[in-house]
């Protein structure tokens, strides 16, 4: 219990067991050395109740520091972070309770605990660390890696880089990104062998004690020269599902290794695999989409979320278009940092045209709650709306002024023109309210030079595509 207001005692909050396995952060602005840092805490639980599973969070002062983020790497402290488990808190990649990733990334720093473990994620190369929400550190499928390294002496701190030198002091062990991929390349083809190992094995004892004796005339005894697996364990649930995974990931492997071949001899099989793998994409980035609109998420998570799927933002233009920027300068700032104009993205279409993208928040007010001077039919827009329809017309002006200094300094600008300067906003959700809904119509159609496209309607363009992917019935001709 602790003391609330005028001395009343106030309940600890109380946290399900469900509750307890969804990972929670807390941000807080540092420095390291003279960098500019975020620190990434974990909440962490104690079980208060164990008859009712009731936790409780611990004070937030002893919550532990899972990593520390820079503009070019990632310090990971990780640890297990199943409350259920006797593990739990404890360092993951053994002595190694520090590992760096080092990415050179130089994007600016996330200010909010969801946007800052999202970015984490994205930035952490493919298939080798666990996300944030899992504790970081090592994916477990390379434990023998770390476990390998602890053999070198008063070795603790784990360096992982995008550069190939490999070295050993002082306590720090400097590894390549492309090295560890390596192993774990090596590693699934060990797995995949030693199983194929074991089906023979196996098959092998069944044709000795079993076909030799029911028709020895047919099937005859198999000497083994040499007998290299005679004991085997029952594969559990978890072996099978990883095993399943690994053989679905081969299977893919296969596929792509015979395009060529698949393409003249099955063109028909192979376009309906397309399609049905664009199509299960799809469906999984509507789920994710779906679930980020009822998280009410900031901006900054927003913008990860698209700068990590740009074909969802490509579906606001007509023409085909590639991402050129994120988080780009139409205009620099002064010795004190302000008077900047920073746009979220800026997009080449397919020809000279270029296009501004500001997102918002599908949370975003696009009108005024009250009717224009007691008018129960006509709504102004909302200052946030209006505010950014400025903003993003203030970055077209400032980009076209430095148009020359912009193409010397981006050379990609080149082939594009300022004289064709696209601006869009992406914000809100269309109002349900018949009058509302048409006042921001007719607002958003007087824009002539901004675009203003709702979350919803980015949804709903989704939607319409795997509605279109999915598969037609066969006719019945009888």
């Amino acid at each position: 219990m602790t003391n609330g207001v005028g001395g009343v005692a106030v309940a600890p909050q109380a946290f399900s067991d469900d509750d307890v396995l969804q990972a929670s952060f807390h941000l807080e602005a540092a420095t390291e050395g003279t960098e500019h840092a975020r620190k990434l805490f974990l909440r962490t639980y104690t079980l208060a109740n164990a008859q009712d599973r009731i936790w409780h969070a611990m004070p937030e002062e002893d919550w532990p520091l899972l990593a520390t983020i820079l503009p070019n790497s990632i310090i990971m402290r990780p640890i297990h972070i199943n409350p259920y488990a006797q593990r739990y808190l404890k360092p993951k990649n053994g002595r190694f309770t520090k590992v760096i990733y080092v990415d050179d990334y130089g994007a600016e720093l996330p200010n909010d605990a969801e946007a800052a473990a999202s970015r984490i994620d994205s930035r952490l190369a493919w298939r080798l660390f666990d996300p944030a929400e899992n504790g970081l550190g090592l994916n477990r499928d390379l434990d023998p890696v770390w476990q390998g390294l602890s053999r070198i002496q008063h070795a603790e701190v784990l360096v992982i880089s995008q550069h190939p030198e490999m070295h050993a002091k002082d306590g720090v062990v400097s590894i390549s990104v492309d090295e560890v991929d390596k192993l774990r390349r090596t590693f699934n083809r060990v797995t995949t062998n030693g199983r194929k190992l074991i089906r023979q094995t196996k098959l092998g004892i069944v044709h000795d004690e079993m076909l030799t004796r029911l028709d020895p005339e047919r099937f005859q005894r198999v000497m083994q020269v040499n007998q290299t697996l005679v004991e085997v364990q029952r594969e559990g649930t978890k072996q099978a599902a990883a095993r399943e995974r690994a053989e679905r990931r081969t299977n893919v492997q296969v596929v792509r290794k015979q395009l060529s071949s698949l393409v003249t001899e099955a063109p028909q099989e192979l376009m309906i695999l397309h399609a049905e793998i664009e199509r299960v994409t799809l469906v999984k980035m509507i789920e994710a989409f779906k679930a980020k609109l009822a998280s009410k998420l900031t901006e900054p998570h927003w913008q990860t979320f698209f700068e990590q799927n740009k074909f969802v933002l490509s579906l606001v233009f007509a023409r085909p278009v590639e991402l050129t920027h994120t988080q780009f300068h139409a205009k620099g700032s002064t010795l004190t940092g302000a008077g900047a104009q920073i746009g979220d993205f800026l997009f080449k279409e397919y020809g000279q045209a270029l296009a501004i993208v500001e997102i918002k928040t599908p949370e975003t007010a696009l009108l005024q709650d009250a009717a224009y001077r007691g008018q129960e039919v006509v709504f102004g827009p909302n200052s946030k709306l209006s505010g950014a329809v400025t903003q993003v017309l203030f970055q077209q002006s400032e980009l076209r002024k430095r148009w020359m200094t912009h193409v010397q300094d981006n050379p990609t600008l080149r082939m594009s023109d300022a004289d064709v300067i696209k601006c869009v906003v992406v914000a809100g959700r269309l109002p349900t309210d018949p009058a509302k809904l048409r006042s921001f119509e007719v607002f958003r159609n007087a824009c002539k030079d901004v675009d203003i496209v709702t979350f919803d309607e980015l949804l709903a363009k989704l939607e319409f595509l795997e509605k279109q992917l999915a598969p037609k019935p066969e006719l019945d001709l009888f």
